[in-house]
C-alpha cells in the first residue's frame, strides 16, 4: 500500500482511477474540487457480501468519463497592447535656487543682540526714568515681561556681566533650530 502524499501525488498526476480513490474521502474531495470527477461515497460491504459484489460496483461517475487532465482555457479579453509613446513634453522649468532662510537668521541674530544689550542703546529711551532702566546698565530686554518695556522690569544685566535668563536660552536655541531645519532643505 502506498502512503497518503504518494496517492495524492499520483492523484494529481492523474494516473489514479476513480475505482482506486473511492475508499479514501480525502482524495474522493479532492478529485471533485480540482477535476469535478463526482464519485458516490463508499458503501460498507461486509464480508458475506464481497463474494457477489464487483470491486467497482461502489464508484457511480456523475460526469463523462475523462482521463483527470487539467483544461487549458484560453482568455476572454484581447491581448494587452503596447501603448504608444508619450510624445516630446517641454523640458522640466528651473526653479530658483533655494535662498537662506532669512526669518530664522533674522531671529537668531536679534536673539543674540539682545544677550549683550544692543536693544538696550536702540531702546533705552522707551523706558521712564526708573531703577532698572538701560541707563544704569540694564539693557537686555526680558523676553517674558516685553509688554513693561516703559519701565524697569522689562529690562536686565547683559550676559557680558553674567546675566541671562531662560527665555533668553529658549530664544537662541530654538532660532538656532528653525535656522539648521531650514537651511537644510534644498
Amino acid at each position: 500500500m502506498t502512503s497518503t502524499s504518494e496517492r495524492l501525488q499520483q492523484l494529481l498526476d492523474g494516473e489514479l482511477d476513480p475505482a482506486e480513490i473511492a475508499d479514501d474521502p480525502t482524495l474522493v474531495s479532492l478529485a471533485d474540487r480540482i477535476y469535478g470527477i463526482k464519485i458516490a461515497p463508499v458503501q460498507p460491504v461486509k464480508a458475506r457480501d464481497l463474494s457477489s459484489a464487483s470491486p467497482a460496483s461502489g464508484i457511480t461517475e456523475v460526469a463523462p468519463p475523462t482521463h483527470m487532465l487539467v483544461e487549458v482555457i484560453e482568455p476572454e479579453a484581447p491581448a494587452i497592447q503596447i501603448p504608444a509613446p508619450l510624445p516630446d513634453l517641454p523640458p522640466k522649468p528651473q526653479t530658483a535656487k533655494a535662498r537662506r532662510p532669512i526669518i530664522p537668521i533674522s531671529l537668531f541674530v536679534i536673539s543674540l543682540l539682545n544677550l549683550v544689550g544692543v536693544f538696550g542703546y536702540l531702546l533705552g529711551s522707551l523706558c521712564d526714568p526708573s531703577d532698572l532702566c538701560p541707563n544704569v546698565g540694564y539693557s537686555r530686554i526680558n523676553w517674558a515681561s516685553i509688554h513693561q518695556i516703559t519701565n524697569g522690569n522689562g529690562w536686565s544685566l547683559t550676559i557680558l556681566e553674567g546675566s541671562f535668563g531662560i527665555p533668553d536660552l529658549i530664544a537662541v536655541i530654538c532660532s538656532l533650530i528653525l535656522v539648521v531645519f531650514f537651511s537644510g532643505r534644498k
